[in-house]
């Protein structure tokens, strides 16, 4: 076997299932294909603009690591990108961001009703990869995914200044907004493989669910950290939204009573959006009460849990792949 573990780049964890990731560009380059201009138009752009594309790199990896790629696991990782990508159209949009990965996002470009046209459109072709899939676990998976991930972003807009004292609301929140996905990619990937346990599969599952909460709560930390040079947003964009991210939850925790206050009172502002002055205040606030540091121990933990759920599984390349992405997750710099 290959030492994975601190691989530190996506050009080495795919290794092990580069021909079969390769293989599904092609099929999602494919699934774009339109004779509408416009659709063409915005899916060139979201394609230009890809993500890491961590999720489908996951579940290639656990079909390999529980038996073997099939047809249905390449129909399970158009679903699940087709998905994602249609969640972030329509998040956008809600969020009213302007920037999506350092570029223009698809709402920016064409407008509010593009974008959710064309990501209604990519969800149609989800549905129809879905058909393809006969295994009952895999459809239920998927489906229960487009609920939670609604679910999520419903939950987040209602979260209030409560969650500051409850860590708990927090991490309900991402892991409907975020850790679902992860979680849904590795087990749906390891039940398409087809010679797979269903203890295995679920072991699977929380491995991705620990891994999203990773991902999740590094993002959030990139929010008191960065700059829309790296992250592609502006350092500061969620607590100008009043999001109660991890950062702020363990600043608050640590902070004096005369913080405490402070804190409440900027966020109870009836404003919808906080001012420059007051997103300053929040970003020394985090950093004096080492709120930065509560959450990347936070993050330890989940990741620590996710790899010791790996240990579960017999050795191979493909386990120590997705150890790897453990560590590339809380290591990144964007």
């Amino acid at each position: 076997m290959e030492d994975y573990a601190m691989a530190g780049t996506l050009e080495q964890i795919i290794k092990p299932v580069q021909d079969e990731f390769s293989r599904f560009e092609e099929m999602y380059n494919d699934a774009f294909s339109t004779s509408n201009a416009v659709l063409r138009m915005v899916y060139l752009q979201l394609k230009e603009a890809k993500g890491k594309q961590i999720r489908p790199i996951m579940a290639l990896l656990a079909a390999k690591a529980m038996g073997g790629v099939s047809d249905k696991s390449f129909d399970v990782v158009l679903v699940l990108e087709m998905l994602h990508n249609a969640s972030l159209l329509h998040d956008d949009v809600i969020d009213e961001a302007d920037i999506r990965r350092g570029a223009p996002s698809v709402n920016k470009t064409f407008g509010n009703k593009t974008a959710i046209l064309s990501g209604d459109y990519l969800l149609a072709q989800a549905f129809g990869h879905l058909a393809d899939i006969s295994e009952p676990r895999i459809i239920t998976a998927l489906s229960q995914l487009g609920k939670d991930l609604s679910e999520g972003e419903i939950l987040e807009m209602v979260v209030s200044i409560q969650s500051l004292k409850d860590e708990s609301k927090y991490l309900e929140v991402i892991y409907k907004k975020t850790a679902v996905l992860f979680a849904t990619s590795l087990y749906v990937g390891a039940l398409s493989s087809g010679n797979v346990s269903e203890d295995e599969a679920q072991r699977m599952r929380e491995f991705g669910n620990k891994l999203g909460m990773c991902f999740q709560i590094k993002d959030d930390i990139f929010d008191y950290q960065s700059d829309s040079k790296i992250i592609g947003k502006p350092v500061g964009a969620d607590i100008r939204e009043k999001k109660i991210t991890l950062p702020l939850i363990y600043a608050y925790r640590n902070a004096s009573k005369e913080e405490k206050r402070e804190a409440e009172r900027r966020l109870q502002t009836s404003e919808s959006v906080l001012n420059d002055v007051d997103v300053e205040f929040f970003l020394r606030f985090v950093h004096a009460n080492k709120g930065i540091q509560g959450a990347e121990e936070r993050m330890d933990v989940f990741r620590k849990e996710a790899e010791r759920l790996l240990d579960s599984f017999p050795p191979s390349d493909y386990i120590e792949a997705l150890r790897s992405i453990s560590h590339f997750i809380t290591d990144r710099k964007k």
